[in-house]
């Protein structure tokens, strides 16, 4: 092969390269289920047992674990944030006194976090949406943090309009994405409940406890303490990283 052959051949190489590279997107669904105030929440189906939480702020870690996952995908992942869906409460972004230290200045410019509702039909239209959207070359990371719990037909999660969202549902929705990785995220109780239906689908699979293992918020955890930097990975102590360092 000549040197300039050998040069050309290296150029295509090296664009085709370039090209997978960038025709890989990371996706993210972000998902506050059940903090809906006017809820007849059943206390052992509560985030935190019904013990202990802010009469001030209610349930704010919803908000804020669901803020500071969206922060470090988009500005330490490099996540795109078109491709960070947020699903929160009612749609709209959750603020209160102190936060403005680190909310505002983790906007960047931008006017909003939260995408929409967290409702259970709002949820399956996200799914079907990313189902349209994502390639087989993508990733996907979910993250869901609410209430739940186990019945008669499995582990289930709460929608923010209070609907049960069973982990067979969930295994299909994930089913039907064509994402070459799909790692999911579960910061609820019983929410190894959710593993056999979940890794059935070759799924990465990573829960807050076992089958039968409740949840709860950090109590001894002032709310300041979302203001501080870093104050996430030192509060929880977690990487969401998969076997191959993906997010």
């Amino acid at each position: 092969m000549t040197k300039k052959n050998l040069i050309l051949t290296v150029i295509v190489a090296l664009f085709a390269t370039l090209g997978t590279i960038n025709a890989q997107e990371k996706y993210a669904l972000i998902i506050a289920g059940n903090m809906n105030p006017g809820a007849a929440i059943p206390d052992t189906e509560q985030w935190n047992g019904g013990q202990g939480g802010s009469l001030e702020y209610g349930f704010d870690e919803f908000w804020n674990d669901s803020y500071l996952n969206w922060e470090m995908l988009v500005f330490d992942k490099d996540y795109s944030d078109a491709n960070v869906n947020v699903l929160f409460g009612e749609g709209v972004d959750f603020t209160f006194e102190l936060q403005d230290i680190r909310y505002k200045a983790g906007y960047h410019q931008m006017d909003h976090v939260t995408d929409a509702n967290s409702n259970r039909q709002t949820i399956i239209n996200k799914f079907a949406e990313l189902a349209n959207t994502i390639t087989a070359a993508d990733f996907l990371f979910v993250w869901i943090m609410s209430h739940g719990g186990t019945d008669a037909n499995g582990s289930y999660f709460y929608s923010y309009d209070n609907q049960k969202v069973y982990d067979s549902e969930l295994a299909t929705w994930l089913g039907g994405i064509a994402a070459h990785k799909k790692t999911v995220f579960l910061s609820l109780p019983n929410s190894g409940g959710f593993i056999p239906e979940l890794e059935g689908a070759g799924n990465i699979v990573i829960t807050a406890g076992g089958a039968t293992e409740g949840a709860s918020r950090a109590d001894d955890v002032k709310h300041e303490i979302f203001c501080q930097k870093d104050s996430f990975r030192r509060i929880s102590n977690i990487q969401y990283r998969t076997p191959n360092n993906e997010y």
